[in-house]
């Protein structure tokens, strides 16, 4: 008489229960693991998008506030007032362009620091 499908039953189990094990052992740690490596990857994407959508914000507020007193053409004609050469001079080093950059990202900083959870 054969009885090889005892041992092969008692193999199969043996092989789920050393499976079930090594899932308790390592398994769990592995899942929460890559848990949190999920949920952090979520976390920083949703605080990047929220970020630039605040600074688009921050943005629009500062071009209207800017608009609404006037800064644009007070430095627009402050920049004409300076002789043709010396305009000529700035603009080929760009200060013209890095002047409206640190005007704008100026009030924008502080615009920001009015929002919830952004302002810190």
């Amino acid at each position: 008489m054969d009885f090889s499908f005892i041992t092969d039953f008692f193999d199969s189990i043996n092989q789920f229960l050393q499976y079930a094990w090594d899932w308790l052992a390592i398994g769990i740690y592995e899942f929460v693991k890559e848990c949190f490596v999920v949920m952090t990857k979520a976390s920083i994407y949703a605080f990047i998008q929220g970020t630039i959508f605040l600074v688009d914000v921050a943005a629009e507020v500062v071009g209207d506030i800017s608009a609404d007193l006037g800064v644009t053409q007070a430095a627009q004609s402050a920049y004409n007032s300076i002789p043709s050469d010396m305009r000529a001079t700035l603009d080929f080093f760009g200060v013209p362009q890095a002047l409206t950059i640190i005007l704008a990202a100026i009030p924008t900083r502080m615009v920001m620091r009015f929002i919830p959870f952004i302002g810190r």
